[in-house]
């Protein structure tokens, strides 16, 4: 590990450096004698970065709005006083006059896309159309702290500027508040300059125009105070310089309240990122976080996603990655069958995990293996042997704990029950060793057509988007005994937002509401948004009988409806429940 640290031809073992006071030289002088004493017989490591500006350390084509050089070793969001806040967002141009025919100059968009050589025009002033009054409207998609805004006639031309012209500031378009006014311009590009304010709009109001000239603006460039309001560090491809188990990540820093900072970790089996690579895994904001990624594998890479809703930047020192170079298992291949099934028809499935192990791995004491949709495990097979297992299961997951620790090269097949209703289910599974139970450790799956080998693939469309409705018990009895005091409505929701790497995370609004015969309502049981979703077991919608008040309901039949919003106009489905005493 000493070898590590101070390896000068890699940039991020090498960045390690002293920031700040000599308190921290002390605890970074502790933490690697720690390191090193207990490296002679400890297989855990880790890597450090403190310096995010070392040449080679970072992705310069996808890190965007960060701050690295202005304070040695510490990451943050971009000042906001430099950049134009406007830039790429969005604009809408109101003419009081008559616009100009040509389309391609009346688009608003081009007073923000920070090219000189577009613009937008307003014809010049006449006796019957002044066109004072008109006004193009920004929407900095966020609330910023602006105090100064730029008019950029297209040329520059003189002759092009507004004659006259107000600024108008607000956190809605409603209540925008007055900021500046210049009733007789002469500069060409016109700069307005006020007390700072909190915003998000932006709105020139152009009081009066050119008799004699078209008025035609190329740029309009907002400015603030503080911090950007997001920013990503991507860092280059770091080289473990063997296959490791990948454990979670630390960082030294300041997250004040009102900002936030996340990190997403992807590995790989060689120094390029392509396709063999894994997904990012989810952002993580809490210190000391396990991630996931494929296992075991030799490269890595990070990106660190910094935002704010105020005046403060989050700021980073360190990140740590922690891994381990004895594996819980050194090679892998896990493969589900059948792989193809219809959507929403209950298969029996069989997980696959082909292990090879070395001499130095831990061994697989449990495996927890991920269900998108709830499912009932019918059997262990030790190489083709039932195995005699404990098992514990939840909603979305499968928990299987082995009596004795497996660390020969075996077959261990998963044989288990379920309903596929998404367009990609992923059965991921981890090993864990009760010597590392804090590391486990992604297993690998080979990678065909971009699909996983554990991830089902459904086939088909299903005619409702609401399938498989049932109630159960059914009648039931809220009469505080104990027995049937509740039933439980469980479904399926198909065929919303899938796939979702095509789609991306769009939901739709989802109601349950229970009514007498009458069609009286009597209470709302769900209202929320959800994309495709299996509302089964843990997950299942419960009714206690009672109505929107909290009382009872009397004895008899009722109806639950349940409601999926769509593009079509929305889709019901009405069934009846009985409750008895």
């Amino acid at each position: 590990m000493l070898q590590a640290v101070i390896d000068s031809e890699n940039p991020f073992l090498s960045s390690i450096h002293i920031t700040h006071m000599n308190i921290r030289l002390l605890s970074l002088l502790v933490l690697f004698c720690a390191i090193f004493l207990t490296n002679k017989t400890s297989a855990q490591n880790f890597l450090i970065d403190t310096t995010f500006n070392t040449p080679g350390s970072f992705d310069s084509s996808a890190t965007t709005f960060v701050e690295f050089d202005k304070t040695p070793g510490v990451l943050e969001l971009k000042s906001g006083e430099n950049e134009n806040l406007a830039k790429g967002k969005f604009a809408y141009v109101y003419y009081t006059a008559t616009p100009p025919t040509d389309t391609a100059i009346t688009n608003p968009r081009k007073v923000i896309d920070g090219k000189k050589n577009t613009f937008i025009s307003f014809l010049p002033a006449t006796g019957t159309q002044p066109g004072g009054g008109s006004f193009i409207l920004i929407d900095l998609d966020a609330f910023r702290t602006i105090k100064k805004v730029k008019i950029i006639p297209f040329g520059p031309n003189p002759n092009l500027r507004p004659r006259a012209y107000s600024v108008f500031v607000g956190t809605d378009t409603l209540t925008l508040e007055k900021v500046f006014e210049n009733p007789n311009t002469v500069d060409t590009i016109q700069t307005a300059v006020f007390n700072p304010y909190v915003a998000r709009y932006v709105k020139i109001v152009i009081d009066v125009m050119s008799p004699n000239t078209s008025t035609a603006i190329s740029e309009i460039e907002v400015y603030g105070e503080g911090f950007l309001p997001a920013g990503k560090y991507v860092s280059t491809v770091r080289n473990f310089n063997q296959k490791v188990n990948v454990g979670s990540f630390e960082f030294v820093g300041d997250v004040p309240q009102g900002t936030s900072a996340s990190f997403s970790f992807r590995t790989g089996a060689n120094p390029n990122v392509d396709s063999t690579w894994s997904n990012w895994s989810e952002a993580k904001s809490k210190s000391d976080s396990q991630f996931d990624v494929f296992e075991p594998r030799q490269y890595i890479q990070y990106q660190i996603n910094l935002s704010t809703g105020n005046l403060l930047s989050p700021r980073i020192d360190d990140i740590i990655i922690n891994y381990d170079t004895n594996k819980v298992v050194a090679d892998v291949v896990t493969k589900i069958n059948p792989q193809f099934v219809p959507v929403l028809k209950e298969t029996e499935f069989t997980l696959s995990i082909n292990a090879q192990f070395e001499s130095s791995d831990y061994g697989i004491d449990s495996l927890i293996i991920s269900t998108p949709s709830p499912s009932q495990l019918t059997g262990v097979f030790l190489n083709g042997t039932p195995a005699s297992v404990l098992s514990s299961i939840s909603t979305d997951q499968i928990r299987i704990y082995f009596p004795t620790t497996v660390k020969t090269n075996s077959v261990i097949e998963i044989k288990f029950v379920t309903t596929p209703f998404l367009n990609i289910n992923p059965f991921i599974v981890k090993a864990v060793s009760n010597k590392i139970a804090n590391n486990y450790q992604q297993l690998d799956s080979p990678l065909n057509n971009g699909v996983q080998g554990w991830s089902v693939v459904t086939t088909g469309v299903p005619e409702k988007l609401i399938v498989n409705s049932k109630v159960a018990p059914n009648p039931f009895t809220p009469n505080g005994d104990g027995i049937n005091d509740e039933t439980k409505i469980t479904f399926f929701l198909g065929n919303i937002a899938e796939p979702k790497t095509l789609i991306g995370k769009e939901t739709r609004n989802l109601q349950i509401k229970v009514y007498d015969l009458t069609g009286r309502f009597i209470k709302n049981l769900i209202n929320e948004m959800t994309a495709s979703s299996a509302f089964v077991a843990e997950n299942s919608v419960v009714w206690d009988g009672r109505d929107e008040s909290g009382s009872l309901v009397r004895p008899g039949v009722y109806i639950y409806q349940i409601f999926i919003d769509s593009d079509n106009g929305g889709e019901y489905l009405s069934k009846t429940v009985v409750v008895s005493y």
